[in-house]
């Protein structure tokens, strides 16, 4: 249930005069506690307080167990539409052979299937920092191969000691 206060149910209520509206917003008008519960027990339906007054009290005749679960499956609806999708990192050497690379390809490809946005990074260490040029041919020519799949969000950066690129997947 959401963490929203229970709404009092049935003998909960306390009232003299009630406003009963149908699970369907329709209007039955005023009148006492003790009717409102004489026709939700013929319904077999629960009474439920959405408004109240010093004078009057709003019900709302409907299945409770009913709207608990609508209830759920809304609150469901709602987590999944403001789920992101997580960064992936995947990470490539200056000294990475050819098959790693299209291992890493193909781990990418599935990224990109299920809609993740993907940083690809490749560090330099001790000697190989004098070789950047070659580490950006590399770095270059992995993205260039993403190009069917994904679409390059920012060009590649370096900083420090690693060349950044961050992708977006085609949709």
């Amino acid at each position: 249930m959401s963490k929203e206060k229970k709404r009092p149910l049935n003998d909960e209520i306390r009232a003299n005069k009630v406003q009963v509206i149908t699970d369907s917003w329709e209007n039955l008008w005023e009148m006492s506690l003790k009717e409102a519960k004489i026709k939700a027990s013929e319904q077999w339906l629960d009474l439920m307080e959405i408004w109240k007054n010093w004078d009057l009290t709003i019900l709302k005749l409907l299945d409770y167990w009913k709207f608990l679960y609508r209830q759920k499956k809304q609150e469901q609806k709602n987590k999944q539409k403001w789920k992101t999708p997580d960064l992936k990192t995947i990470r490539i050497t200056f000294k990475i052979g050819e098959h790693d690379l299209e291992t890493k390809y193909k781990q990418a490809k599935k990224f990109a299937e299920l809609g993740h946005p993907l940083k690809v990074t490749l560090m330099l260490r001790w000697r190989e920092n004098h070789y950047a040029a070659i580490a950006q041919e590399k770095m270059e020519s992995f993205v260039k191969m993403l190009e069917e799949i994904y679409k390059i969000d920012w060009t590649i950066k370096k900083n420090w000691n690693t060349f950044i690129a961050m992708l977006k997947p085609i949709k």
